[in-house]
């Protein structure tokens, strides 16, 4: 490539200041990505509380502990557009929403915990969501940003 031509392609390319909210699209993740990592994240929990009690058939476990996270994640996400809108605060209520109701519901079916442990279940259930819904979104953001500009759609 002559110097020509590249200046000619670099020089053709718009500016940042023409391009504005365009530029900044391009460096957020799409609807799937997201989808994809928070996914990750929500099993990858239920995964954890799996390795740490150690209790039962893991098939079964596995089950009636994914079932109802993923069954209201997706009721909820697509009511509130979280991947549709792919912003912090559709995520903050999916989270919100979805995952209490999830270990509700879990509880329901399981029957335990029961009395007062619901309110620590509930809390550290929603703790450790967050955890990993955080760190799956800050893995994907870093990915973003680190992708050639040669290699984005234009």
């Amino acid at each position: 490539m002559t110097w020509t031509r590249w200046e000619h392609a670099v020089m053709s390319e718009p500016s940042i200041a023409e391009t504005g909210s365009a530029r900044l699209e391009q460096r957020r993740p799409t609807g799937v990505v997201l989808a994809l990592a928070d996914s990750v994240a929500l099993v990858s929990f239920v995964a954890a509380g799996l390795r740490s009690h150690r209790i039962g058939a893991i098939a079964e476990i596995a089950v009636r502990n994914v079932v109802p996270l993923a069954a209201t994640w997706v009721v909820v996400s697509v009511a509130v557009g979280t991947y549709r809108r792919r912003d912090l605060a559709s995520l903050v209520i999916t989270w919100a929403i979805a995952v209490p109701v999830a270990l509700l519901v879990r509880t329901w079916w399981v029957g335990s915990p029961q009395g007062g442990r619901i309110v620590v279940f509930m809390a550290v259930g929603l703790a450790f969501t967050l955890l990993f819904l955080s760190i799956g979104r800050v893995i994907v953001a870093a990915f973003v940003r680190m992708r050639p500009v040669w290699r984005r759609r234009p």
